[in-house]
């Protein structure tokens, strides 16, 4: 038989040693057989693995020390490159802390691609400063827990931006008043309160109401409609150009009554309402002189366009005599088309569900007579109105011009927006100790 001589020198040269692999076992069992039977397959690992050698604070060994030195003591397999006794009783396990950090953070099993929570995200933050208070490397826990570094250098950015003082934030007046008239009147969505904090001096804009209820949980859904600015139509250019007539079903002492009431397309006033007993053409006259005398029509050269469905009571040849007689226009609408009338008709929604559904049955006709007179006067001079820049139908219609009203809001606006920046800089002048 002829035996080969082993060179050492020649046998060091040609032995390739492999790179670690990424640790599978948490507890560190079977780590030795790990590095004998995966030592090929991570020859095409990355470059930097998380291991049992690098990472976790094991200490540094060659792979040749490892296979000569199969029966090695105990406490050369974990730990910080120290024996047990050394390291002490209550040291942390870096490698155990970010295994069961992971676990806890419910990210063992997350799939590829999907979506961290404002909480997670929080938690992955802590749990990483926590890793590194035990020796632990800011890239080598974040690959342990399985996030990537653009992620969580972005979250870190994103946190400096949410601490960081605007000059334009809302003043605790401003963001208690929103509160309070929330807490007030539950009813209110975060527009009405925008328009009725107006009243009151206070001006917030409706996003910003949004956003405070919105953080409070406060904010019920509800269902959007199609921007009206979206459709073509005709705007009437001053008050008592254009008024809608309809009248709807009341309930009072369970028998069936009806609310008539004239709106002005302009400003959405109602110029003349009444309940009656039944809808005849007596009680559609006695409302349209109501609304001709109350508004002066008399005394203006351009009278009002009368629209109105094909009811009887509105094509009867009386109502149409005394419409022509008053130099009125009478325009009825089409046949089953209610967006011809649609401004009155969103008004007897409005109405509806905040007066008129909130009774099952009104008592007596005294009653809803008064109840509907206290509504209609809030409608007209204190509700805000959202198609009018959440000012009131009355104020609308007395000013009579929606170029000067628009142009009103947008100088309070300005105005508020310059008296909120230099409060919250002198805010933030004194809170810093800053010489003004």
């Amino acid at each position: 038989m002829h035996e080969r001589s082993t060179d050492s020198r020649r046998s060091k040269k040609g032995q390739k040693v492999h790179a670690t692999t990424e640790v599978s076992d948490p507890q560190g069992m079977g780590a030795d057989r790990q590095w004998r039977s995966r030592g090929r397959k991570a020859s095409g690992s990355s470059p930097e693995p998380l291991s049992l050698a690098k990472g976790f604070g094991a200490g540094r060994r060659d792979i040749s020390q490892w296979q000569a030195t199969p029966d090695r003591p105990a406490h050369q397999g974990t730990g910080a490159g120290k024996p047990e006794t050394q390291r002490g009783a209550h040291d942390p396990d870096p490698r155990a802390d970010a295994v069961k950090k992971k676990d806890e953070l419910g990210l063992t099993n997350r799939s590829k691609g999907a979506w961290y929570t404002a909480i997670q995200r929080l938690r992955i933050m802590g749990a990483v400063k926590e890793l590194e208070a035990v020796g632990t490397r800011k890239t080598e826990a974040l690959r342990a827990l399985g996030v990537s570094r653009s992620s969580y250098y972005g979250w870190l950015e994103t946190r400096k931006h949410e601490t960081k003082a605007s000059v334009q934030r809302l003043t605790d007046t401003e963001r208690g008043a929103v509160i309070d008239k929330k807490k007030a009147q539950p009813q209110l969505s975060h527009r009405k309160i925008s328009g009725y904090l107006r009243g009151d001096g206070i001006w917030v804009s409706p996003s910003s109401c949004y956003r405070i209820l919105k953080a409070l949980n406060w904010v019920q859904p509800q269902q959007l409609r199609q921007a009206p600015w979206k459709v073509a139509h005709y705007e009437p250019f001053k008050p008592n150009t254009i008024w809608g007539e309809d009248w709807t079903i009341l309930n009072i002492a369970g028998l069936r009554y009806y609310l008539l009431t004239i709106i002005d397309y302009f400003s959405r006033y109602i110029v003349a309402w009444g309940i009656v007993r039944s809808v005849t053409q007596t009680g559609v006259r006695n409302l349209v002189a109501l609304a001709y005398m109350s508004e002066h029509i008399d005394d203006k050269n351009h009278k009002p366009m009368f629209r109105s469905d094909r009811g009887s009571p509105n094509m009867a040849h009386g109502t149409r005599r005394l419409i022509k007689d008053l130099e009125m226009v009478l325009s009825p609408g089409r046949a089953n088309r209610p967006t011809d009338n649609s401004r009155q008709e969103r008004w007897y929604r409005t109405v509806k569900q905040e007066e008129i559904y909130c009774y099952a049955s009104y008592p007596s006709e005294d009653i809803a007579r008064n109840s509907l007179a206290g509504y209609i006067g809030e409608y007209n001079e204190k509700r805000p109105h959202q198609a009018l820049w959440n000012f009131t139908p009355g104020h609308v219609h007395r000013l009579g011009d929606k170029s000067q009203l628009r142009n009103h809001y947008k100088e309070q606006v300005q105005l508020v927006k310059k008296r909120r920046i230099t409060f919250n800089r002198c805010q933030i002048t004194a809170s810093s100790g800053a010489p003004n």
